[in-house]
């Protein structure tokens, strides 16, 4: 199956065996050939080709295959573009019978499907105008998709020099951004924790989770993020310190599902869907909520507006900031900054580790999980406030402007999905 193609029009077999090792347990197919995979999600998502330069011409195939071989009256691309066609896939799909996930295109469906059959030289005509459109639409994509990758890799790249403690890099990053983006900053300092609520921190108090106390081990992170005190060098005018020391550290908890008087109140509560949906921003309201009574029978808490939230169970690397008074599910390790602490400073240092980077601090044999005692260990290395504020802003706008790049390619790749859709469905109605 993995030799069939999506927007592929040649099959491509990378595998040769002699006759007596295929013979009866594969599909048969011969040069000229089209193939479709009937199988879902293969079928959907448009997995079909045309069999071409075979060894001696023929080939052996999965027992998924659906074969046409056309006959004389038939372009065999024009067979391929016409069941490469949205239309005649979600018809198929409708009509689809099996078990979930083994469900695939009934034979019926198949043999009665109608098909527009012009005389060979218009069907080849419109083929000759489908390849040179469809190819420069193939191109369009294939640029779009690259500037699309490059925006995001742009503000990675950011991140990586910004929090990289590595001195050379820094004011090569500060120019980039500043080559990118000409921006200005205006942006008024966020909330923090009342001084009040801090005073422990500096009475040497480090969480309310409870639970087994931070690791002795070191693990050394790649930028500012270490389980452990490092001993490397930074950058000037930063420093290492542990995170206990600049935030407190929370966890979160799941009102029981047994008793629905617990959901359905005003208090929002993060899970891991609304941390998928909101990485990297701030979030201000939540797929489900609970109420007063789920706080009061439950370990869960609400926490204050600028919270910093990770994600530490089996989907470990997304961060939010919340918007608003919230709470979470125990998938989060959760950060109450005091005066010394920048929220989206921290946000982003975080997300400058990525997914990869905070896989170093995660365990587990079956899942991997960013344990409570790595947590506790955390070292982060910082600038003072007022910097930390300075860098928050670069990045937001930095953010802002790749957010706004990335929406305006995902609409030029929209767009040109819908003009090969148009213009497949011209070519069967006789209008190219």
């Amino acid at each position: 199956m993995e030799y069939l193609g999506i927007d592929q029009k040649v099959l491509i077999p990378v595998q040769a065996k002699s006759l007596a090792e295929v013979a009866g347990g594969y599909t048969y197919f011969a040069d000229g050939d089209v193939l479709l995979a009937k199988i879902t999600p293969c079928f959907e998502n448009g997995k079909l080709g045309i069999a071409a330069n075979l060894i001696n011409g023929i080939g052996f195939g999965s027992s998924e295959y659906i074969v046409f071989r056309p006959g004389q009256s038939l372009f065999k691309d024009w067979l391929y573009y016409f069941l490469s066609r949205e239309t005649f896939r979600k018809e198929g799909a409708a009509r689809m019978s099996g078990a979930v996930g083994h469900k695939r295109v009934s034979k019926e469906f198949i043999e009665t499907y109608p098909i527009p059959v012009p005389p060979l030289p218009e069907q080849r005509r419109i083929v000759g105008i489908l390849d040179e459109v469809l190819d420069g639409i193939a191109t369009a994509k294939t640029n779009t998709e690259k500037n699309y990758q490059n925006a995001r890799s742009i503000f990675e790249s950011h991140l990586q020099s910004i929090f990289t403690q590595c001195t050379e890099s820094t004011e090569e990053g500060q120019d980039l951004t500043k080559s990118l983006t000409r921006l200005k900053f205006r942006a008024a300092s966020p909330d923090l924790a009342d001084d009040t609520e801090m005073v422990r921190l500096n009475a040497g108090y480090v969480t309310r989770t409870g639970g087994r106390e931070a690791t002795q081990r070191h693990i050394q992170g790649n930028l500012s993020l270490s389980v452990g005190m490092p001993s490397s060098s930074t950058r000037n005018g930063w420093r290492w310190s542990a995170l206990s020391d600049l935030a407190r550290l929370e966890s979160g908890h799941t009102p029981s599902r047994r008793h629905p008087e617990y959901w359905g109140g005003s208090v929002p509560w993060i899970g891991i869907q609304d941390a998928r949906v909101n990485h990297g921003q701030r979030i201000t309201d939540t797929f489900q909520k609970t109420n007063e009574i789920g706080i009061a029978n439950s370990s869960a808490r609400v926490l204050p507006e600028n919270t910093v939230c990770l994600s530490r169970t089996a989907s470990v690397g997304y961060v939010v900031v919340m918007g608003r008074p919230m709470a979470t599910s125990q998938d989060f390790v959760n950060w109450v900054c005091s005066e010394n602490l920048q929220p989206d400073f921290l946000k982003y240092l975080i997300l400058a580790e990525g997914r990869e980077g905070l896989l170093r601090y995660a365990s587990g044999s079956v899942h991997q999980t960013i344990y409570f005692p790595e947590a506790k260990s955390f070292h982060i290395c910082h600038p003072e406030p007022k910097e930390q504020l300075r860098i928050a802003r670069q990045c937001d706008a930095l953010h802002d402007e790749t957010q706004r790049l990335e929406s305006i390619y995902q609409q030029k790749l929209a767009a040109l999905d819908s003009l090969k859709k148009s213009i497949l469905d011209q070519a069967f109605i006789g209008l190219l």
